[in-house]
């Protein structure tokens, strides 16, 4: 009985371990391209609102009037001039030419949250 159950399940597992994803990550294609040029030069408008949004959330509502506005606007010019190149390179099938958002290297809060009640 016991050499039959395992028998039945070195079966069983043998089938499962065939099907394991083996295969290399998707080669990006023409029409994925066009796609993500056409979404970059359509919603690129969204940054006026979102950069501005975030930015006084983080530090204000002057922060967010005067920072948030000039990076909501270099957003829109960049996503524009990347959606542009890519539709007129869609032909050429590639990775997406945006680069991704950057972290800003502040790794504590000025000043740090422990001296906040006595700070001088």
């Amino acid at each position: 009985m016991k050499t039959s159950l395992r028998l039945a399940f070195v079966l069983l597992s043998v089938p499962a371990l065939s099907w394991a994803d083996l295969r290399l990550p998707p080669k990006p294609t023409m029409m994925e391209k066009l796609g993500r040029g056409v979404a970059n030069i359509t919603l690129s408008v969204s940054e006026l609102f979102d950069s501005p949004y975030v930015a006084t959330q983080q530090g204000g509502g002057t922060y967010g009037d005067t920072y948030g506005i000039t990076q909501g606007i270099s957003r829109m010019v960049m996503d524009v001039a990347v959606g542009t190149l890519e539709v007129g390179t869609f032909f050429i099938p590639t990775k997406s030419m945006k680069m991704p958002a950057h972290d800003t290297g502040q790794v504590q809060a000025y000043p740090p949250a422990d001296l906040k009640d006595n700070w001088y």
